[in-house]
């Protein structure tokens, strides 16, 4: 596969009500954008990046001379991108080995755009979900996105001789019950917070 060198800009695809973004090269974004359903990144809500999981399908072709070229795709463009050679590979799944049980559980908050921001919590952690906002993640979780960025604001509290610190709901009504219960709340961006 031909290395892609160049001018790099933020683009998205989507995929099962998510919208999945990374970066790529302009011009390679230009010629294919079309075909693989990629979408310049131009603040548009609801996008993460660099998530472990879930990620989108990916999408091959072979061109001229034997080389191949590949990148993300948009579900929607699957049918349309197989009929017209290329091939389509699995992203992954959505749901990721969730632990509802022993040491530790599986978690999220809600992200603005649609998306819940999901990572493991040990379970005596557990104690402080309602306080920060946290739920515990089911088998019928929709949306869960793993590692991604943005991420959600920390929250920390001395407790017992010990610092507990973790992710926090960002909501202003949860932020401020936080606070008034002796949390301290750190990378707050509050263009991401929704009005409530």
């Amino acid at each position: 596969m031909p290395r892609r060198r160049g001018n790099k800009i933020p683009v998205y695809v989507t995929f099962s009500n998510l919208r999945y973004g990374f970066q790529i090269n302009q011009a390679f974004h230009n010629q294919y954008k079309g075909p693989l359903g990629q979408t310049a990144f131009a603040g548009a809500a609801g996008v993460f990046f660099g998530a472990n999981s879930p990620k989108p399908n990916r999408a091959t072709l072979e061109i001229a001379g034997g080389s191949k070229v590949s990148s993300f795709c948009s579900s929607n463009k699957i049918n349309d991108l197989q009929r017209a050679n290329w091939i389509v590979t699995s992203g992954g799944s959505g749901i990721r080995g969730l632990k509802t049980a022993g040491a530790s559980r599986s978690v999220y908050v809600d992200m603005p755009g649609g998306y819940n921001y999901a990572w493991n919590l040990t379970a005596a952690e557990m104690d402080n979900a309602a306080i920060l906002g946290i739920t515990q993640a089911t088998g019928s979780t929709e949306n869960l996105v793993w590692g991604s960025t943005p991420k959600p604001p920390r929250a920390s509290k001395r407790v017992g001789g010990s610092t507990v610190s973790t992710f926090i709901k960002p909501q202003q009504s949860v932020l401020d019950a936080a606070v008034a219960a002796g949390w301290s709340i750190r990378g707050v961006n509050y263009d991401l917070l929704p009005s409530e």
